[in-house]
């Protein structure tokens, strides 16, 4: 498939999902109510999740290469939960995007997603802001000109959350993803930097 399309179909499934994250937020209240009566009820209370676009970029893909493409838009979805007022559970899958370089063989592509979970560390720092730190393990998987490689890798990551009202944050956040394997088997520490809306459930 093109990249151009491969790219258009990715920020439409993105783009798709802010309805239903925003539906999803518009009835949060369902949650009050079974907070009432429920243990259930009560789970769903530190659950959250949200989504962010940003700007991706492969640590030295490039090498010499004189015509080489390592950094892609790219996009994430996740949800977690919060186990306390210090630590939260977080799983998250992001679209990293696509990389290309002129290769010793030709010309080498990368299409890169990966799916994490990881310990986020908080500190409220005021009312409106709270800062976050995380580390956590990524399945990650790269759809590469030369075969597709998939493997595990540690994640790691740090940012800010910015409260809009009640139930919705603006998240900023940088994260890497180490020794994330492309064409011809060379391997790249991939970085994120990414901003997006936080929802929360009542």
């Amino acid at each position: 498939m093109d990249p151009t399309m491969k790219t258009i179909k990715k920020i439409g499934l993105a783009v798709a999902l802010i309805p239903l994250l925003g539906a999803m937020s518009a009835h949060a209240n369902i949650f009050e109510v079974n907070n009432a009566s429920t243990q259930g009820g009560e789970f769903f209370e530190d659950v959250f999740f949200g989504g962010a676009f940003g700007q991706s970029e492969a640590d030295d893909y490039c090498g010499t290469s004189s015509s080489c493409t390592e950094d892609d838009t790219s996009w994430k979805i996740y949800g977690g939960y919060k186990i306390n007022d210090m630590i939260d559970a977080e799983v998250a899958y992001n679209s990293i995007g696509d990389l290309n370089r002129e290769g010793e063989a030709g010309r080498e592509t990368a299409e890169i997603d990966a799916l994490s979970i990881s310990a986020v560390g908080k500190y409220e720092i005021n009312d409106s802001v709270e800062a976050l730190g995380k580390i956590g393990a990524t399945r990650w998987t790269s759809n590469n000109s030369d075969g597709d490689e998939d493997g595990f890798s540690i994640n790691y990551g740090f940012g800010a959350k910015v409260r809009l009202n009640e139930t919705m944050k603006l998240r900023a956040e940088w994260e890497s993803i180490s020794d994330v394997e492309t064409a011809g088997g060379r391997k790249t520490d991939v970085t994120t930097m990414s901003l997006g809306i936080e929802l929360e459930t009542l």
